[in-house]
């Protein structure tokens, strides 16, 4: 994950910013950062250079039918995010 940080002033280093992204979206560099944390990416064309024992692990790159049973949990909107929040302190607190 590349993040901007909000203390840079404006946008004094967008190029390079940009140059980085690319580099590191590069299929071989890609592949370069998942054999060294083994943690899976989703770029396609980085396969062919990542280490066979990475790309069998089913723990980095699950099969089709584990990845059948995942799902995605939904962003909510604020008022229903503090909701949540609310209720959970309640259990937590038992009150």
């Amino acid at each position: 994950m590349v993040r901007r940080s909000r203390h840079s002033q404006g946008r004094a280093h967008v190029a390079e910013a940009h140059a980085l992204i690319n580099y590191l979206l590069k299929p071989e560099v890609a592949a370069k950062n998942t054999n060294f944390i083994s943690y899976a990416n989703g770029n396609l064309p980085s396969r062919k250079f990542i280490d066979k024992a990475i790309l069998d692990d089913p723990t980095i790159y699950p099969d089709a039918a584990t990845m059948a049973k995942l799902y995605t949990i939904v962003a909510h909107d604020l008022r229903t995010h503090r909701l949540i929040n609310r209720l959970w302190m309640r259990i937590k607190t038992g009150s």
